[in-house]
């Protein structure tokens, strides 16, 4: 993908907020895992956008998250691989294109998410 723009990031989140709460399995796992995550297109500045997790159902905003227990940064084309499932976190996290700011146990739990939605 060239040129994303804040329409395609906003799509994606779409995508994976349906994934994520059509996965009951998934669901009740993350049942007791209230997380606001704020998603960050370094390419895209006037975009905001954010991920509430609450008890186990995905939601999304377009506006910002002025308090996040996990902050995601990359370009929005790395954002939009992931979040389609076109990628795994893992590539673009070892490469440094994407950065994840939270705890050590929200991180893992966000790759978990992400395995069970997309497998490996």
């Amino acid at each position: 993908m060239t040129h994303a723009t804040p329409e395609d990031l906003y799509a994606a989140l779409d995508h994976f907020r349906a994934k994520v709460n059509e996965n009951q399995r998934l669901r009740q796992m993350n049942r007791d895992w209230n997380r606001d995550i704020a998603v960050v297109a370094k390419d895209l500045p006037d975009v905001q956008a954010w991920i509430r997790m609450r008890a186990g159902d995905m939601e999304w905003e377009r506006q910002r998250c002025d308090d996040p227990h996990i902050v995601l940064t990359a370009p929005a084309e790395v954002l939009i691989g992931i979040f389609e499932g076109e990628r795994t976190p893992t590539e673009p996290y070892l490469d440094g294109s994407l950065t994840l700011r939270g705890s050590q146990e929200d991180v893992l739990r966000l790759d978990f998410v992400s395995l069970m939605i997309w497998g490996e």
